[in-house]
């Protein structure tokens, strides 16, 4: 079949009333617009947006195309919307392309009054959306720019006048429908005497379209850190959670840092639920900072005595050397280091070698 004619034009050869059809998306204070510009929903939904205009003079005839990633929406249906019948009887119509290309989809929709009657004012809605999601991710919902299929006329009798006004795009977030993850997980401290602790920060995220409610636990290797319950949040959101990691008990050696969000009804991708730091952390004698690990000596000393007085903000700062975690480096973390200078542990020397280094 031939290229398809514009709806706008078909309704005016129906009128008797064919005429030439100018449009400039010059600026002005007219705009056509995506409402709500930003929509979030998740995999599987059918939604509605609309097409709206906003103060508008004499309008009496609209069309636009809109673009959208094929791969992400389809659109299902398209109604008209209450502003131009306020000016009488209107001649509607709409076509979808859901398969434009191999990625993106279009519709196109217009109307017109019936008869020769004066426009319409003010601001409201053109026409109403279905659509349907297929597929997590992003699209932007695109006015064509071409004067001939997107554009505004009044109710001047034939050649009828193009109304200037500028088009503003819209976007849908199309997210899984229940999916919470850990996105993020950092130790603090690469170094934590035995006895003492460290802070393990962990960063979860609801990446699905509802609320939830889920528990967060934190591993040194296989053994249990600490565990948060009842963390809240809405789709999209992300949360940032501190917790203290106290070694007491735990034995001499390198451990790996994981932590797990516990999946939530109806969750179907468990993938990034656990998280595991790349970066080990070793449990060792307190004050054993420097190699060769195993042993305290004046390099340990040395080295938290150069930090001496440093806190978080300071070009030198390492809180490997805040042995007792007060975010400064004071007397207290010398003294520690003191108190076990000359203690060694060479069962697990060799070990101990595959730790960290600075």
């Amino acid at each position: 079949m031939a290229k398809r004619i514009s709806l706008v034009i078909i309704a005016l050869t129906v009128l008797s009333l064919i005429t030439p059809l100018y449009s400039t998306h010059a600026e002005g204070s007219t705009t056509m617009q995506v409402a709500p510009s930003t929509t979030v929903v998740g995999i599987g939904t059918t939604f509605t947006l609309d097409v709206t205009v906003t103060d508008v003079t004499d309008l009496a005839v609209w069309e636009f195309r809109l673009f959208y990633l094929n791969t992400i929406l389809n659109c299902t249906n398209i109604t008209e919307g209450p502003l131009l019948k306020e000016g009488g009887s209107t001649f509607f119509d709409s076509t979808i392309r859901n398969a434009y290309n191999a990625t993106h989809g279009w519709l196109l929709a217009g109307s017109t009054l019936l008869g020769q009657v004066p426009g319409v004012n003010g601001t409201g809605t053109l026409a109403t959306i279905t659509f349907q999601t297929i597929a997590a991710g992003d699209t932007p919902l695109q006015f064509s720019n071409d004067p001939l299929v997107t554009f505004l006329l009044d109710s001047s009798p034939p050649p009828r006048h193009s109304i200037p006004f500028t088009t503003i795009d819209g976007t849908v977030l199309v997210t899984a429908g229940h999916d919470v993850a850990v996105t993020a997980l950092t130790s603090y401290k690469t170094i934590i005497g035995q006895g003492y602790s460290g802070n393990i920060t962990v960063t979860t995220a609801n990446q699905g379209s509802y609320t939830e409610t889920f528990n967060v636990t934190a591993y040194a290797n296989a053994t249990v850190v600490t565990a948060v319950a009842n963390v809240t949040l809405a789709g999209g959101n992300s949360t940032v959670q501190t917790v203290v990691w106290n070694t007491t008990g735990f034995a001499y050696g390198n451990y790996t840092i994981s932590a797990y969000a516990w999946p939530v009804p109806g969750e179907t991708n468990t993938s990034n639920n656990n998280l595991t730091s790349p970066v080990t952390v070793m449990v060792t004698m307190p004050g054993d900072l420097m190699l060769p690990f195993g042993v305290v000596d004046m390099k340990d000393i040395a080295y938290v005595a150069k930090r001496f007085g440093t806190t978080p903000s300071a070009p030198l700062w390492d809180p490997n050397a805040d042995i007792d975690s007060t975010n400064k480096v004071d007397m207290k973390d010398i003294a520690i280091v003191a108190r076990n200078f000359g203690k060694h542990y060479l069962a697990t020397f060799r070990f101990m070698q595959r730790a960290l280094i600075h």
